[in-house]
């Protein structure tokens, strides 16, 4: 496993980081229940003992923390874990003022005490959009860093006018940012990657799988998504001629593209057998360069289809 240093904080972090959401919630293509609390704290000791020292989680995601507090508490090294905050209330709407503060502040207690941790080395603003990167929230988030409760800040976004309004603060405000970004959805290539390279805000991907869909769960997806299924069988068969797996294929093109060079690339699993899967595919190396150039007529006309928040 190799390891990076976050710009401009003193994180180090393994190359593959594990997403916990499905540890603690339903969550994947059918809303499989998540696995018995002692198979995670399993999925999760393994973790540690392939690398893997960066832990994404929520929250929102349902007993996700506090499975990671139970697992990881006493580990050493210790190791990182990203938590997110969100900045919307019960209604949807965002949240301003008093109502703001405290709502961040609750939710990051919250955090502290399911994590047993006692400060938060990295937290990901959740569920905002342009809109809400305002004057009031970055105040914020600067007080709760110089109390010491949180270290250093992120956001998690999608589409391109969120992270490129995250940018636009940059490296002082926001650490990291975290984007989705796969071998069918390469939106982010022109404009937010390149930008957050030049900032120096640290590039962290999900959703490299798509949700199951850049794997062998291709074969099974519901007829509103036949457009998905098509390109990723398309994807498939460039696998086959390989001779490598969907998933190795998907994994491999996202955390080696020369042109992308993520900080951290987050994969989500309750499968231990699938979680050593993804260390061995990531240590096969790059793609080579035939394998990349049949990849690239690949492509998903409608746009919208590759937002899983989308799908019905």
């Amino acid at each position: 496993m190799q390891y990076r240093c976050l710009p401009g904080t003193e994180l180090r972090v393994s190359q593959l980081g594990l997403g916990t959401v499905q540890l603690g919630m339903p969550y994947g293509l059918g809303l499989l229940d998540p696995p018995a609390d002692e198979e995670c704290e399993k999925l999760l000791c393994r973790a540690l003992d392939l690398g893997i020292n960066y832990f994404d989680t929520a929250a929102a995601y349902g007993r996700s923390e506090e499975l990671l507090g139970q697992a990881l508490s006493g580990a050493h090294p210790e190791p990182v874990v990203a938590t997110k905050v969100g900045v919307r209330g019960d209604a949807g709407t965002a949240l301003t003022g008093v109502a703001l503060r405290d709502h961040i502040e609750s939710s990051l207690l919250r955090s502290l005490r399911r994590l047993r941790l006692d400060h938060l080395d990295l937290v990901q603003i959740h569920n905002g959009d342009a809109e809400t990167i305002t004057d009031e929230l970055l105040e914020i988030m600067d007080s709760m860093r110089n109390t010491g409760l949180v270290r250093f800040w992120g956001a998690t976004t999608y589409g391109e006018e969120y992270p490129l309004a995250v940018l636009k603060v940059g490296q002082e405000h926001f650490s990291t940012l975290q984007v989705a970004y796969n071998l069918l959805d390469r939106s982010l290539e022109a404009r937010v990657i390149p930008q957050s390279r030049a900032r120096g805000v640290a590039l962290i991907l999900r959703s490299i799988f798509l949700k199951g869909v850049l794997s062998d769960r291709w074969q099974h997806l519901p007829d509103h998504l036949s457009a998905l299924g098509a390109a990723a069988g398309m994807a498939a068969e460039v696998a086959a001629a390989a001779g490598i797996s969907l998933s190795e294929l998907a994994l491999r093109f996202a955390v080696h593209n020369p042109g992308i060079a993520p900080h951290v690339a987050v994969v989500g699993t309750s499968s231990i057998a699938e979680l050593e899967a993804n260390v061995a595919a990531l240590n096969a190396g790059p793609l080579p360069q035939p394998v990349l150039a049949a990849l690239e007529s690949i492509a998903v006309e409608d746009a919208a289809l590759l937002n899983p928040g989308n799908w019905q």
